[in-house]
């Protein structure tokens, strides 16, 4: 007696995809990049691929999965480059007309790549008037403006009137930015192509994440992750950033004097910071050579008065009742106190060195990255929710998948199951 079986949803991909590949007459490379994309659904492990630039194979059963909206949460594609993410936009429309699939996709950009409302308006107050500014205060009212949409306008114009996320917080636009309101809408998107920076940006929050949970992630160009990553963790303070803040919460407070021996502090040790870096360190040619362990161990009694100082600062403010900005600026301050406290602490999370430019306004800054860069990457690729396809064409040399999955720690993930693949050549999918 047979006993008929309900095909699963899976199996259903793999049928069609296969008759998409017999009836376009496909490459065998291709077909198999395409059912392993599908496998990866299936089993939620990790599939790494080093293919030619022009390869979007995968794009296929990712096409026809999209169809089914009851098992299929859609899939989140992350790139290195704006220019990739439209390449891929185009993609997805002319094989959406032969597999006939139709899905909205989104776009998910930075907000340095939108025109921000009050900076446009401050620009043309002061600026003269040319058509294309004129286009875009009428557009502004209706819509988002985006940079590609105006390949003419000058870099100088562009980075004065786009959304640079300083003063955000307190824009009186920030009700009506066309960018913040269009990026509410990320989360529900089921079909998402976005930036590296942005897809690490979500992955790192424990709540209040930037895109919903796919079915898979694809991650192309991954070859510049490690890098990506790693900036991700990285971080900067300058004199007039702690300054900055300082001054802006004294003048919430109220009390201008609760802050100006601290400012005194933050002065004193960034001239002391400055004049070692010069005298030790600064070479003939301007250059410099700092190794951080000599000079945090020559200032450490300088960095301590400062930590103490601050923390006394931060202690004094609990007298104060708190407003939504100077809870954003005390949080601001504890993240920049634990940053000192670790530079002198033992057993530092961190690898400190510091950056010096010669006859600049803000000469130095104390910059830091994570130690353990390697655990961090894991963590972020550990969820074993949904698969995942690291892509690109440089991912490898001598066909040795080993150190690029090193490079982020993949090795270091438990129960999941690490599928290499083979070199694949340019797809030929006929338009």
């Amino acid at each position: 007696m047979n006993i008929w079986k309900e095909e699963s949803f899976e199996d259903k991909i793999y049928d069609e995809v296969e008759s998409f590949f017999n009836i376009h007459e496909l490459s065998e490379e291709d077909e198999t990049f395409a059912l392993d994309v599908i496998d990866t659904l299936r089993d939620k492990n990790i599939l790494v691929v080093e293919k030619d630039n022009d390869n979007y194979g995968y794009l296929i059963p990712l096409l026809y999965a999209s169809k089914d909206k009851t098992n299929f949460k859609g899939f989140l594609i992350s790139t290195a480059s704006i220019t990739l993410q439209n390449r891929l936009k185009e993609e997805i429309d002319k094989l959406s007309k032969l597999i006939d699939v139709d899905i909205p996709v989104t776009i998910a950009k930075g907000h340095v790549n939108y025109v921000c409302m009050r900076r446009l308006e401050k620009y043309l107050r002061s600026h003269q008037v040319n058509d294309t500014l004129n286009e875009i205060s009428r557009k502004i009212e209706k819509e988002m403006i985006d940079e590609k949409d105006y390949p003419n306008i000058s870099r100088e114009i562009w980075t004065n009137i786009n959304v640079n996320g300083e003063s955000c917080r307190k824009c009186l636009y920030n009700r009506e930015c066309k960018y913040y309101l269009n990026r509410k809408s990320w989360p529900d998107a089921n079909s998402v192509l976005c930036t590296h920076d942005l897809l690490l940006s979500s992955l790192k929050r424990k709540d209040s994440k930037m895109f919903k949970e796919p079915s898979i992630l694809i991650i192309d160009e991954a070859s510049i992750l490690k890098e990506k990553v790693s900036n991700s963790y990285e971080g900067y303070i300058t004199k007039n950033m702690l300054k900055s803040i300082i001054n802006e919460i004294s003048y919430i407070i109220g009390d201008k004097e609760l802050g100006e021996e601290i400012i005194n502090i933050i002065e004193t040790f960034y001239d002391k910071l400055g004049i070692l870096i010069k005298s030790k360190y600064m070479g003939d040619d301007n250059n410099y050579k700092i190794y951080s362990k000599e000079v945090i161990n020559t200032l450490k009694d300088d960095i301590l008065l400062l930590f103490n100082s601050l923390s006394n600062f931060r202690k004094n403010l609990g007298l104060y009742q708190n407003s939504d900005d100077l809870i954003y600026l005390k949080k601001l301050l504890k993240k920049y106190t634990n940053i000192l406290y670790d530079m002198i602490g033992k057993g530092s999370k961190h690898i400190y060195y510091f950056h010096f430019q010669p006859n600049s306004k803000n000469s130095i800054s104390i910059k830091y990255g994570r130690k353990d860069i390697y655990s961090l990457s894991a963590s972020l690729f550990a969820n074993n929710k949904y698969g995942k396809v690291f892509t690109d064409s440089n991912i490898v040399g001598n066909d040795d998948y080993n150190t690029f999955i090193e490079s982020l720690g993949l090795d270091k993930i438990d129960d999941m199951e690490m599928v290499r693949e083979y070199p694949l050549g340019k797809s030929r999918v006929k338009k």
